[in-house]
Order: structure tokens, then sequence, then C-alpha cells
């Protein structure tokens, strides 16, 4: 048909030329023209027509298909031609219909037709034809964006026969500049020429050729060269030289990068009857982008009947060379008896060997067909196919096992069932064992730069589908590991789904076994997702909501929080950079505000409570304390950090208002304090500054105490090297007051205990003794060191104040026991029945058994009598305390103990 269609146009040329010698009118012309041209083809010439012996005007001619379908093939517009002195046709325009080109049936005998080139040129007069501005029209169908772009433009083309050479000279412009030339000629049967192409403002394109053609020139030349330059910021080779050249049925193919001055490609290659053959071709790229040369040797075997073109048989051998820490790698594909017909391709193939980059390994061990058409080319891989890699870094070492078996492949993505088996471990994670099983539908993976994506709705076994409902991987998950930091087993399971731009969790459970760090006890987390969890990959996106349920916190010093559950917002970039924000109720504790970042393995934040309740913090005392909050509320706020190395650290401060706190043998009311502090290798400083302590009141037994005011300062659990320090301790006691300048423990020194203006008639009140009164107050000074092998209390002194004196009183069973004792106890009990103490001194000292020694000078008289005669006593007194506080101790333990079992039974 194509023949038919040359033939067509200078049959008709040639009749428009002589006919119109005798002055035809155009539309006998046609009739005339379409009479020998048949039925497919006709032409239509417009009106206006300008004829004569020595050329014509026309102001249009169009070539027309008839069959299969009606289209304009070419349309010129305002031709002249001319044939007298000179032959030649000039066009102002020339339409050419690109879709009805594509109507015009193939003939069947197209590949027995030979065109012989001495033949043809010898037909030829000399002649010029000139296209100013030549259109294609209707070529949506072409894809190709650099085609399109060069339709677009304004073309024009020139081409002449002169001297048995043939020129042609193209050209194509945009208005920003010249986008192609091309200049060519062909003499001898020689065809050389120069072409420059430049599509965008940075991009060049500078070709040179030159062939050698047969006589039939649908034969292969028997030799030629063909050199391409190119620079083009935006592909991996920016600048490169690509040489091509072949001579007597064997070439070569050259690939240069200019910038780096370094060979890219070497094809050898042997042209046959029916055979192309490539041996041992060698690459080798070094691109930025894989850190490694993609370098290799490729051989292939391309086999034509005898009679025509197709199938065309083929083998391929490809060997891929790698390397990284771990030696040298290859992968060698190779396939035989591979069929390329006209419009499709069947190729088995089979992939073996391994691929190591850096610290990585891929294992490849897999059989597949390579079949379909262009338009959709697929891999199907066979039973036991396998890809494994291999992953290390300095903290982790993966295995990724993804079974292949019936995957297939194709230009729009992977689809079939589709397994990942994780195996190994992370800096996080130890002995992970994680397992996806799912369903794939034309999944991209992200790769845009290798698979396409649907953008259009398409048809699979008679069903239409929706372009989005493709480039999807949905699967069930489930594993097991182990938190290195926790020392504790996890597993979890769940489903979720890659699907196009993002990564989504859509249900999760985890179990995160029992496990102890800084303090903290906990017997079991369970978590689960509260909304999806979405990973926008792309954008940088990650969003979600996670719940987590524990039965019991324990806290070494024996607290605990009660069922706490956490829930958390989560807001990031992606799984390794996240906030989380959200907060904890644990029974009627909370809610507790967290707000966090987690990055590099590490979690920043801060929590923090409202003012609220102190009864709320009840679980925080240990139950064997029996302590009962009763009143007050605590605020809070505290920054933490959390990170495997590190473990956990925390700083900030709460405060605790108007607290009033019972236990069995006493109370405390009143308790105020505001503690910053930090939380750094498992122990907690006090050190930026003291914290005021204030209790209204306390009573442990007997004991009661008023206005009690301390600074506390250092670390806690202390040392030697990090003491606590209590300073400025201050309380009202027995009428007086007690102070402690300072205290540190463990103490390594010797503190003194100060007591100011005690009364000695409430003393005696509180150990509940009648058999002697006092009255009056006392001062003392009591070195102590809790730890001292020796003493407890060293050498203390107590004396009378100076304010007043101290009064002695013997009650009557005591008078009566001594002067029982004989003549002597009897004066004696007489003169101190009732006495005036002007002096009093007393030496204490108290062991760490107990044992109480007390060694008084007394000065005083006896008011009842009438001279006063001065009375001088030394008296001496040891006594076990521990016996005599519990016994005095006693009864108002008893009491406290009533009240305390009374309170829990009213709650």
């Amino acid at each position: 048909m194509v023949k038919k269609c040359l033939v067509s146009v200078s049959v008709t040329l040639l009749a428009v030329v002589a006919i119109s010698l005798f002055a035809l009118s155009p539309s006998h012309i046609e009739q005339l023209a379409n009479h020998f041209l048949g039925q497919d083809i006709s032409i239509r010439i417009g009106e206006k027509n300008t004829l004569s012996t020595k050329g014509a005007e026309l102001h249009s001619f169009t070539l027309n298909l008839n069959q299969p379908v009606a289209c304009p093939l070419v349309q010129l517009e305002n031709v002249q031609a001319h044939w007298w002195d000179k032959r030649a046709l000039q066009a102002e325009k020339a339409i050419l219909d690109y879709a009805c080109f594509q109507q015009i049936p193939s003939a069947e005998d197209a590949t027995k037709t030979e065109f012989n080139l001495t033949a043809l040129l010898a037909s030829l007069p000399d002649v010029s034809v000139e296209i100013a501005d030549l259109q294609v029209i209707n070529a949506e169908a072409i894809s190709s964006p650099a085609l399109q772009q060069l339709l677009q433009s304004q073309l024009s083309a020139a081409l002449s026969y002169q001297d048995q050479q043939l020129h042609l000279q193209a050209t194509g412009k945009t208005p920003e500049r010249e986008l192609i030339q091309l200049n060519a000629t062909l003499a001898e049967q020689q065809v050389s020429g120069h072409l420059t192409y430049q599509p965008q403002a940075d991009q060049q394109h500078q070709a040179d050729f030159q062939f050698a053609l047969s006589q039939n020139i649908l034969d292969i030349p028997e030799q030629g060269k063909f050199n391409l330059h190119w620079q083009r910021p935006d592909l991996a080779l920016t600048q490169a030289d690509l040489s091509l050249q072949w001579q007597d049925r064997q070439g070569t193919l050259v690939l240069q990068d200019v910038e780096h001055q370094q060979p890219i490609l070497n094809v050898p290659f042997k042209v046959e009857k029916d055979r192309f053959q490539i041996e041992k071709s060698q690459f080798y790229w070094d691109i930025s982008a894989l850190e490694q040369p993609l370098q290799g040797v490729l051989n292939l075997t391309l086999r034509k009947p005898e009679e025509d073109w197709f199938p065309i048989n083929m083998d391929v051998r490809l060997s891929l060379f790698s390397s990284g820490e771990a030696g040298k790698g290859n992968i060698v594909i190779y396939g035989t008896q591979g069929t390329i017909n006209k419009d499709s391709l069947n190729l088995p193939l089979e992939a073996h060997g391994n691929v190591k980059y850096g610290q990585s390994i891929a294992y490849v061990d897999t059989a597949f067909d390579v079949r379909g058409n262009q338009e959709d080319m697929i891999a199907l891989f066979k039973e036991k196919s396998t890809l494994r890699v291999n992953w290390k870094e300095p903290n982790a070492n993966m295995t990724v096992r993804i079974p292949m078996t019936d995957v297939i492949i194709g230009k729009y993505g992977v689809g079939g069932r589709l397994q990942a088996f994780l195996q190994g471990h992370t800096a996080q994670f130890s002995d992970i064992d994680l397992h996806l099983d799912g369903q794939a539908n034309q999944f991209v993976a992200g790769i845009t730069s290798l698979f396409a994506l649907r953008t259009d709705d398409f048809q699979r076994n008679g069903v239409i589908l929706k372009s989005s409902d493709s480039n999807w991987w949905k699967w069930n998950f489930n594993g097991k590991a182990n938190v290195k930091a926790l020392k504790s087993p996890i597993t979890v399971s769940g489903k979720g789904a890659w699907q196009s731009d993002h990564v989504e969790i859509q249900q999760l459970q985890a179990h995160l076994g029992k496990f102890y760090t800084s303090g903290i006890r906990v017997p079991k987390v369970e978590m689960r997702l509260k909304d999806t969890l979405h990973w926008y990959y792309e954008e940088d996106k990650l969003q979600g909501l996670l719940q987590a349920s524990i039965p019991d916190i324990g806290l070494d010093y024996g607290g605990h929080f009660v069922k706490p559950v956490l829930e958390l917002g989560i807001d990031g970039k992606a799984l390794k950079d996240f906030n989380l924000a959200g907060n904890m109720t644990a029974g009627g504790l909370g809610p507790i505000k967290l707000f966090a970042h987690y990055r590099h393995d590490e979690l920043v934040g801060r929590i923090y409570w409202l003012e609220q309740s102190a009864k709320v913090f009840q679980t925080l005392f240990p139950q064997n304390w029996e302590w009962e909050i009763l009143n007050g509320t605590i605020k809070g706020q505290t920054d933490f950090d959390v990170s495997t190395e590190r473990g956990l650290q925390m700083g900030g401060h709460f405060s605790i208002r108007q607290a009033e706190v019972a236990f069995p043998d006493g109370e405390l009311r009143g308790i105020e304090f505001a503690l910053p502090y930090r939380y750094l290798n498992s122990r907690i400083e006090l050190v930026k500054n003291p914290v005021q302590v204030s209790v209204n009141y306390l009573k442990s037994g007997v004991l009661v105490a008023e206005n009690l005011r301390v600074k506390v300062q250092g670390y806690y659990p202390y040392s030697a090297q990090r003491p606590l320090t209590l300073s400025e301790l201050k309380f009202n006691l027995l009428g007086g007051e007690m102070s402690v300048n300072k205290f540190a423990l463990p103490q390594q020194t010797i503190a003194n205990v100060q007591l100011y203006n005690i009364d000695l008639s409430q003393a005696l009140t509180m150990a509940e003794y009648t058999q002697v009164g006092l009255s009056g107050r006392v001062n003392a000074t009591l070195p102590f060191w809790l730890e001292n092998e020796h003493c407890i209390i060293c050498d203390g002194e107590i004396t009378k104040t100076d304010e007043q004196d101290v009064n002695l009183t013997l009650g009557p069973e005591l008078i009566t026991g001594l002067k029982s004792g004989g003549l002597t106890e009897g004066i004696l009990a007489d003169v101190v029945s009732n006495m005036n103490l002007q002096k009093l001194t007393a030496n204490v000292n108290l062991t760490p058994n107990g044992m109480l020694t007390l060694a008084s000078h007394i000065q005083g008289y006896n008011p009842t009598k009438r001279n006063k005669h001065p009375i001088t006593l030394n008296y001496n007194h040891q006594e076990n305390v521990h016996e005599l506080w519990d016994m005095i101790n006693y009864g108002s333990t008893f009491e406290q103990n009533l009240e305390y079992q009374l309170y829990q039974k009213r709650k």
C-alpha cells in the first residue's frame, strides 16, 4: 500500500502537468487522475489555480485515503510547480495527518519488495522541493514527549537532487530557540550528515553520521559510523560520547563518560544473514547514587527465520559484578530459546548469585518467564524462587527473605501473593522474627523510576477496574522480638497496607513482657491502636493513636500505680522521628499529660499534672507504711530523656499544699513544700537550691511537734560522695524549740541538736510520770552521731534557763518509799521533797544499744524550810531508752491505732 501511495502521487503530478496544458478545469483533472488511482487513493484540487507551459500555481492540493477509512493524508497549500527552465516544487504549507497514515494497511509482500538504489536515483530528474511550514496533526497517540515537542514546533524542509547528489535540510524552531537542524547528503551510495538538537536551554545534542548503502536500500548498510555527543544535566550521565561503527557485518558500540573520562560501555557485535550476536560486551558505570560501579558482561544471540523476520529466537547471559566489605559478588541472569514475535515476547530466564553492597548482601535464586507485549510486559516467577537480603550496620544485622513463587512484576508494579520474613537485631531489638503475608496489586513500592503508575481505569478478565484500586500491598503481620533496653520480650500482630504513597497499620495488638528499669517494675504492657497509623513517607508525615494498658507499675520503695492506661497521639515524619502527645490515668490519678519527641533512638519529653487532690496519690505510699492521705493537693511537672545509652533521666518539680497524712502511731498536718529535682543515674538530685519543707503539726506516739521547718539538699539514695543534707531544721517541742543547724546523711561528723526553753512539766506529762513533779524550763546541747560505734549522743549537756528556777516535787508514794529505807533516806526525803533548783547541769550519753547515762549536778533549796539552806546533789542514772519509750508510748500508740482503724473503716 505504501508503494502504491508513492506511485499514485507521481502519476497524479504528471497528470496534473499534462492535462493542464489543455487548460482543463480542476474537477476534470480530479476525475481523470482518480480514474487511474483506483478506489484506495484519491486527490482533490482547489479552485483559483494558475496553469501555464512553464508551471502551475495551485491554491490547494489534497491526497485522500478512501479506505479502510476516509481521511486526508497530505494537504498542500499555495503550491508552485516549475518544470520549464528548472524543476522545483514549493509549498507554503504542508499538513500531514498522522492518524490517517496509521490507517494505511501494510503490504503482505513488504519484506520481499526490493528498492534498487541506483535505479531509483537514475529515475529522478534534477529537482528541488521546499516546504516552508510542515505540520503534523492528529498525533496524540505518540507518547514520547520529545517527539510531541518536535511535532509542535515550526518545521520546514528542503530536498534537492542535483548532479546525482541528494541533499536534505530540515529545521524545527520554537519561540525560544532552534530546536533541531538536520543536514544530510546522499552521493555515490554514501549518506553523511550532521544533526543538532536542543530540547531545553541547558541541553545540547550533536550527531554526525556516515553510511554506505546497499543497492537494496532496505538492506542493512554494509558499513557506517555514528557519533553522538550530549550535555544533559538532568541525566545521571551528564556529558557523554556515543560511537557506533561497523564494517563487513562486524562492529562496536562504545559509550564514554566525558566528564570523568571513564569508558562506560563497549559492545562488540556481529551481524550475519540470520543472526545478530554480542559476545563479551562489557559495561562499567560508576553511578554516584549507587555508591559502587554497575559493571558486568553481556552475551546475546538473536536468530531470525530464513523467510521472514519473526519469530526471533533469543539466547542471553548477563553477569553482574559487585563488591562490598564482605568481598566480591556475582549474579548471573541467563535464558535460552526465548521468542520475540512482532508484537510479543516470551523469554524464560533464571537468576542466581549474590550482589554485595557495603555491608549488605542480596542473594537471588529465581526462575521466571518474561512475557507479553510492549504495553503489558511481565515477569512471572516460578516455584521456589527466593530473594534474600542480609543488611548490616554498626548496631544492626537484619535478614529479609521474600518468597517469589507466582509473583508477577510488570510495567505497573508487583502483583500476586507477596510475603516478607524479617529476622535479626537492631539497636533497639534483638531476636527479631517478623512475618508479613498478603496480596499485592500493581504495587510499585514507591519506585516510580522503575515502574509506571496507573492513571486510567483498566480491564482485567473482562472486568473494568478503577485506577485507584491499584498500587497496593495489603498484609497481615505477626512476630516477636526482645526489647534490649528493657530486657523484655514483645509479640505483635495485626494488619496493614502499603498503598500508593503511604504505609498504614490498621490493626495492632502488642504484648510486652515484664521488665525492671531504674527502680520501676512492670508485669506486662498491652498495646493497641485506637486509630489507624498512617505514614506518608514522601511528605514526611506520620499520624496515629496508640493505647497502652498496664496492670500495675511497682516502684522499688514500695509505692505503685494502679492499672495505668496511656493514650498517645503520634504525629511526626517517620517511624524514627515523631512526636507523642496524650495522657495517663491510674485509678483516680490523672490525667497526667505527656508530650514527647522520639528521634535517633532517644525519647525526650515532658509530663505534668494540674493541681488535684493528694488522695489520688495514695498508692504511691507503700502498703507496709500504713500511711493514709487525708487531705491536700499536689501538682507537678517533669522533663525526661530516655535512651539506650543513658537510660532514664528526669528533671522537674512538684509541690504539695496543706497535705494531711495519718499513720498507725501518729499523723502529719499542714505539709507544704515545692520540690525541684533531677533524676540521673538512678539517683534523685536536689542540688540547684535547697527545698524548703514545712509541717504544721506532727504527732508520733506521745511526741507532738509543731511548725516544723527544714531545708533539704543533696542526693537520694545518698552516699559519702553525694550526701543528703538537712539544714536549718526547727520545730516547736514541749513548749520550747528544737533545732539542728546542719545534718548530713550518711553522717560523717558530729551534729548538734539544740533544745531551747523546754518545759519540764510538759515533758513529764508526755511521759505520764506522776511520782515526780517538775516545773521550769531547760536548754540542752546534744551532739549526736547516728552511725558512731560508741555513742549516739556523745557528752550532751542540759542546763536550766536563766529566767527562772526549776521546781522539783516528790510524790507521796516516792517520799514514803524513801523514808522506809532508813534514817538517812528519811532525812534526804524530807530535804528534797520540794526544791527550787537554782543550778542544774547534766551530762548525757546514749549508746547504740539504747543505754542512756545521766550524770547531773543540782544546787538549790527547800522553799518550805525557814532557813532555806543550800542543797547540793549529784545524781547519776541509767535507763534503756528503747524499753522506756515503748512503755511511755504504749498508751498513745494504742489510741492512734484505734483512730487509724476507724478511719480505714469509714473510707
